[in-house]
Parts: structure tokens; sequence; C-alpha cells
């Protein structure tokens, strides 16, 4: 038992969603606010298609299938990965916080009895269209997409690499496509994602590390 906590020692990470859930879920309760709108006349000319909630809900398979590999593989991959999702996470919490958005255009009703469909009716059941730029949703997709094609294990696969690509493609279309987030969200959260990934996967702090270890050692 002791030299499996101890190979699985950066499991800590996780006590990142002791702060994330009470914030995330603490927002979206909230009534006395004024959300700010960010739909936009593109958003009026995509379509409502209901097969997108299938790549919307492959999501949180990604997402959790991504983390678990890397967990159980690569301790450096995955503190890359969870230090990208978390950084980027919180980011989007603060501006929920501090600029409330909302995006509340999905269909008036969902008819049929299909699987698509009653997936869509649970999505828009259990999950508010608020507090969605940036969409945490495409942020996410993209970082594991990244985690993946940066993964050691995988440098020489473009099987894996078309996989993540592909998956971040279909998830955040699918934001779109059933009016569940506006482009504005999924651009936002692209931007994001492209900061946090010169952030966490291009800058070389090991040189920042051995100057603190060398000052110490003076």
């Amino acid at each position: 038992m002791k030299q499996l906590l101890q190979k699985y020692k950066h499991a800590w990470v996780f006590l990142y969603f002791i702060i994330y859930m009470p914030w995330y879920f603490g927002i979206q309760l909230r009534t006395q606010v004024a959300f700010h709108d960010v739909y936009t006349s593109i958003d009026q000319a995509i379509p409502f298609i209901s097969w997108f909630i299938l790549p919307y809900v492959y999501w949180f398979l990604f997402v959790a299938g991504t983390i678990a590999y890397l967990f159980f593989t690569d301790k450096e991959d995955f503190y890359k990965c969870t230090a990208f999702l978390f950084i980027g996470m919180t980011v989007c919490l603060i501006v929920f916080t501090i600029y409330p958005t909302s995006f509340d255009h999905r269909p008036i009703t969902i008819e049929g009895n299909s699987l698509c469909q009653f997936l869509v009716n649970f999505i828009y059941t259990a999950d508010k269209s608020q507090n969605v730029c940036p969409s945490i949703h495409v942020y996410n997709s993209i970082g594991c997409a990244i985690a993946l094609i940066k993964c050691k294990q995988f440098s020489k696969s473009y099987g894996m690499k078309i996989f993540a690509i592909v998956s971040a493609v279909l998830i955040t279309l699918s934001t779109m496509f059933i009016k569940q987030h506006s482009i504005i969200d999924a651009l936002m959260a692209t931007l994001l994602s492209i900061i946090l990934y010169i952030v966490v996967y291009k800058v070389d702090y090991s040189k920042f590390f051995d100057k603190r270890k060398q000052l110490k050692r003076e």
C-alpha cells in the first residue's frame, strides 16, 4: 500500500476540485446578476443538429480518459496536462465571476424520442446555458488534444495526432450545433488555449529551477 501511494502521489493535484466544484456550481446558482448575452449573427446562421450531442457527451470520456492515461503512464506529461487544464479552468471561473455571460438560444422544443434527442433534453435540464464564455468544454478538449499530441509515448504516432485533433474539432463544433455555446465562447477558449500552451509547454522552466538551486548552494 505504501509503495502504491508513493508511486501515485501525484494524485494530490486532484485536490484542485475541492476549490473548483463549489466555485463553479456556486456561480451557476446565481440569479440576481446581469448576464451578458454572447449571441451573434453567426450563431443565428448555425443550425441546430441534434446528433452533435454525441461528440458533446463524448467530451467527458475524452477528458477523463486522457487524464487517466497520463496519470498511469507518465507523471511529467500528467503534470503538464493538469496544469494546462486547471490553470485555464481557474481563469474561466474568474471571468465567469466578474463578467457573467449567457447563451439562452436553445430550440423551444426538442421533438422525437431518439437517443440524441433524449440526450439533448438531459443536457439542457442538467446544465444551464450561463457562464459560457470562454467555453470550458472547448478549452478542455483542446487541452487534452495538446496533451496527447505532446505526450512522449505518442511522439511518432500520426494516428494519435489525428484522433486528438478530430476529437477536439468535433467537440468544439458540437457546443455550437446543439446551441449550448456561442462561436465567441469557442473563439475565446481557443485564444486562452494558445496562451496557456505557451505558458505550460513552450516556456523552459528548468533554467529557472536550476538558478534557484544554484542560489541555494551559494
